[in-house]
């Protein structure tokens, strides 16, 4: 899941970063400055650098610059310094895979229009993060704000974030904390993510946290997307319905979850993309675990090696309007599927490959009688793995004679008549009735017998009184 708005500098980042894979570990020496249409890249990658140079006359000469890309990836810098000053419109710079421990001061006060940085896989702590480290030129007797859009902290030291880190960085939407250990979501955290009250993308992956507190996204009114891949999560956290209607991509995966049911999405009633793979011990999605999405239009349920039950009432309340296009089951442990689980007919892409699927006559139904056949990918057509005598054919190229045809028309229900009935079901009928009949007069003659019986025999049986005092006298 990924936004589509992405700028231009950070694809020309991505781009020089990659070829600077291509480059040989033993190439040192200057940067290469490279100017095309008011475009500046310098690629000081694997060059074995040590301390922040400063920048060639070249590159102070310039005057019409629009977006400049600056890359240290791969060097063996631990400080980062105070940077030169650089001139144009959008400027990205990555000291991505150094030794950076510490960080200065005013360290980026020279760049106010740095909108990307790149501090991922170093060794930075919580403790050198700080908001001084991000302000801009000091004017009027205060510090300005830089520019800054996308952070990105990953594979770092961090356990927590100092409250103030954001306190001038206004227009930062993109923060990426993934591969770190922070373990819990403690107060200053907490703090430090509600005042960066644009963010629209955060990144949690694989931060060892297993729940959120209620409170951590308050504050934060366009976050759109959040990874929480990779944790310790065993329920869907509650906090994200604070988000709920701001939220479009949800990405969940690799977490110990055992079931998603109907509190697991309660609140994102804006959700666009949903992503739960990967999570080995996710077995069973419940009634009405996907109600609450109303606006979902792509669902990744895949790689989970232990689902093996989808409830039919999954996405009860949804299909008279059906958002979904594109649902991919692919790589669970599902043998079958109801016919009624969603309108099948109304997906434009459907991914069921590496399941055990049972070829019965409900996904007969399914593939056959409701059109989704014609929803797989090219090349990725599931097989059955039962009944044996259809294992390892096509799920697309099975005919079963005992299923019946699936015929779409409807026929009325006739009314009941005694021109229904047959003579063998009046002559049973008969027999019945006169059993039952018979069996009850037995019983009642059985009963009033007993009832003479007991009255001649016992109730009325004389009683002999003693006279005590004729008795005393003979005596």
């Amino acid at each position: 899941m990924y936004f589509k708005r992405i700028r231009g500098v950070l694809v020309i980042l991505s781009v020089l970063v990659s070829a600077s894979y291509g480059q040989k570990d033993d190439v040192k020496g200057a940067c290469d400055i490279t100017l095309r249409d008011e475009n500046l890249t310098v690629n000081c990658s694997r060059r074995d650098i040590s301390t922040i140079p400063t920048w060639p006359e070249q590159i102070n000469n310039l005057e019409q610059v629009h977006d400049v890309v600056i890359t240290f990836f791969n060097n063996s810098i631990t400080t980062l310094t105070e940077l030169s000053g650089v001139r144009g419109s959008h400027v990205a710079i990555s000291f991505k895979s150094n030794q950076i421990v510490e960080i200065e001061d005013d360290a980026f006060s020279n760049v106010p229009r740095m909108v990307y940085l790149d501090l991922s896989n170093n060794f930075i702590t919580g403790e050198v993060l700080r908001s001084e480290i991000f302000h801009g030129p000091y004017k009027n007797g205060v510090y300005d704000s830089i520019a800054l859009e996308t952070l990105n902290l990953g594979f770092n030291e961090i356990h927590s974030l100092d409250r103030y880190l954001f306190q001038y960085t206004p227009n930062l939407t993109r923060l990426y904390l993934n591969n770190n250990p922070i373990e819990i979501l403690d107060h200053v955290t907490i703090l430090a993510l509600s005042s960066a009250g644009n963010l629209e993308v955060l990144d949690l992956s694989k931060t060892d946290i297993d729940t959120i507190p209620l409170d951590a996204f308050r504050g934060l009114a366009n976050l759109q997307h959040i990874d929480l891949s990779d944790n310790r999560f065993t329920t869907v956290p509650e906090s994200l319905s604070l988000v709920g209607s701001t939220l479009k991509y949800l990405t969940f995966n690799k977490n110990p979850i055992v079931k998603l049911d109907d509190d697991s999405f309660v609140g994102l009633n804006n959700l666009i993309e949903l992503e739960v793979a990967e999570n080995d011990y996710l077995e069973e999605v419940t009634r009405s675990t996907f109600t609450p999405l109303k606006n979902l239009r792509v669902l990744h349920l895949c790689h989970n090696m232990n689902l093996r039950y989808i409830s039919h009432n999954a996405f009860r309340g949804l299909k008279d309007k059906w958002t979904l296009k594109e649902v991919y089951l692919d790589d669970n442990n599902l043998s079958e599927l109801s016919t009624d689980l969603m309108p099948w007919s109304k997906l434009e892409i459907l991914g069921m490959t590496g399941n055990n699927w049972l070829c019965n006559c409900d996904l007969a139904n399914i593939i056959t009688g409701q059109g989704a056949s014609s929803k797989f990918k090219p090349g990725e057509i599931p097989y059955c793995a039962a009944p044996m005598r259809l294992a390892g054919s096509l799920i697309t190229n099975i005919t079963i004679s005992f299923c019946p045809a699936f015929d779409k028309t409807f026929t009325p229900n006739r009314g009941f008549s005694l021109g229904n009935l047959k003579p063998k079901h009046v002559i049973w009928s008969i027999l019945g009735v006169a059993l039952i009949v018979f069996v009850g007069m037995v019983l009642g003659m059985l009963a009033k017998g007993i009832k003479t019986v007991y009255v001649k025999k016992i109730k009325n049986a004389s009683i002999r009184y003693a006279n005590l005092k004729e008795d005393a006298i003979n005596a």
